[in-house]
Parts: C-alpha cells; sequence; structure tokens
C-alpha cells in the first residue's frame, strides 16, 4: 500500500508537470510581443531624440546640408520628423563654405520627399563674401522643396539687406538663382553706403 501511494503521487507530479507546462507555454504564445507587428497609436511618437546633429552628403564628400534640433520626434507609418528650436544649414558645394542658414522655433523634414516645413520665428540668413551682401529674412510658416531648391511663404516679411529694408505679404526664393520675390504690399528703404 505504501509503494501504490508513493507511485500515485509521482504520477499526480508528472500530470501537473506536464499541465503546468502546457499553460506556461500557451501562456508564451498569447503573450508574446512581435515587434515586426506591433501597432503603435498614430498620436504617440514613434521615436523622439534630442541634441540632433544631421549631414547630407553629396556622392563625392562634400556636405550639402547639416540639421541641428533641440529636440525632434517622429510618428508611426510617417516619413515627416517633427523638430523643436532647428538651424538648418546650406553648404557651397564647391567651396564648403556656409551660404544658407535657416532658424525656427518649429517646423518638420520629411525624409522621403526632401520636404520641409519651418513655423515661427524663422530667420533665412544668405551669406555673401561681403558683409554687406549678405541679406536676412524674418518671417514665419515657410514652405521648402528640397528637391526644386525653393522656398516660399504668405506670411508678413522683412527683408534686411545692409542698411536697406524691404517689407511685405508673402515670398518666394529661388535657391538656385538666388532671387527673393515679395508678393504684395511691398516697401523699401534703400540706403546707399
Amino acid at each position: 500500500m505504501f509503494k501504490l501511494k508513493y507511485q500515485s503521487s509521482r504520477i499526480f507530479n508528472t500530470i501537473t508537470v506536464i499541465v503546468l507546462s502546457g499553460l506556461c507555454l500557451l501562456l508564451n504564445s498569447l503573450t508574446q510581443i512581435n515587434f515586426h507587428k506591433l501597432l503603435l497609436p498614430n498620436d504617440k511618437p514613434e521615436f523622439s531624440a534630442t541634441g540632433i546633429a544631421a549631414n547630407l552628403y553629396a556622392p563625392d564628400g562634400a556636405r550639402l546640408y547639416r540639421l541641428l534640433a533641440e529636440s525632434g520626434n517622429q510618428f508611426p507609418e510617417r516619413s515627416r520628423i517633427g523638430l523643436i528650436n532647428l538651424t538648418m544649414q546650406a553648404f557651397n558645394e564647391s567651396t564648403g563654405e556656409l551660404a544658407q542658414q535657416l532658424t525656427s522655433n518649429d517646423g518638420w523634414v520629411d525624409s522621403k520627399t526632401t520636404l520641409a516645413y519651418l513655423g515661427e520665428s524663422v530667420l533665412i540668413v544668405s551669406f555673401d563674401k561681403d558683409p554687406q551682401k549678405a541679406i536676412q529674412v524674418y518671417t514665419k510658416q515657410v514652405n521648402i522643396n528640397g528637391a526644386t531648391k525653393f522656398a516660399n511663404s504668405s506670411a508678413p516679411i522683412r527683408a534686411i539687406q545692409g542698411k536697406s529694408i524691404m517689407t511685405g505679404i508673402g515670398f518666394s526664393l529661388d535657391y538656385n538663382k538666388k532671387f527673393l520675390t515679395i508678393e504684395s504690399n511691398v516697401k523699401v528703404i534703400y540706403v546707399t553706403n
């Protein structure tokens, strides 16, 4: 009789181990997270970074653009990266010198379409070897197309070159032609040196 009790407790323990192992495997398969199929909420960032510094180079190794930002977020299934306190710099491909600098409190860059948007407190500076020919443009809500090298806005604008000041509403800036067009309500104070 003692031997039968011992045998039945071994069988019970074995069955218990099999059932618990099966339940553990079932629980594991039900709770396993597959990160490749994980759906994130569209209103929450998928990536977040601080102290952003990114560069884009030409095939020959010359730096074309640099992007600096205090912080940035990218949301699920979007190619746009939202940025805070950003600076975008464009370099002359042949000399490597800084040609233009754009700063803004906020904006975004689209990594697939090379489009960008600068929100509030935008400052666009076009540098020249002669500091009197450098142009500073103050505005907001600027759309930038990196492929066509074109920027525009329908917001008020104030452009300063040396001591001369131009103001108006809306502008377009062709980077290739280095040509700034103010759309309407244009006022110019031209000062010669």
